[in-house]
């Protein structure tokens, strides 16, 4: 059976839920409501190039963190220089 994704348009809850595909309505597991609106789902794709993508992007992100740890602990051994 598939999983799709729903959403409950009277209290606007979000869920998947395992279907059978003559299944036309799905209640909503938060409010009991007799029908959800099926979403559209998008499968993630890896591939090298997102990988690559993912991993420049991390680097770029650790820069980031690692050159502020440094300026911040270089203004604390400023102000606590003995």
């Amino acid at each position: 059976m598939p999983t799709f994704d729903y959403r409950c348009g009277s209290c606007g809850a979000e869920f998947e839920e395992w279907v059978k595909v003559a299944d036309t309505s799905v209640p909503c597991p938060e409010c009991g409501a007799a029908e959800a609106e099926r979403q559209l789902s998008i499968p993630i794709v890896h591939s090298s190039t997102t990988r690559a993508k993912s991993m420049r992007a991390a680097k770029r992100r650790d820069d980031r963190k690692q050159y502020e740890n440094m300026k911040v602990r270089m203004e604390y051994e400023a102000d606590h220089d003995d």
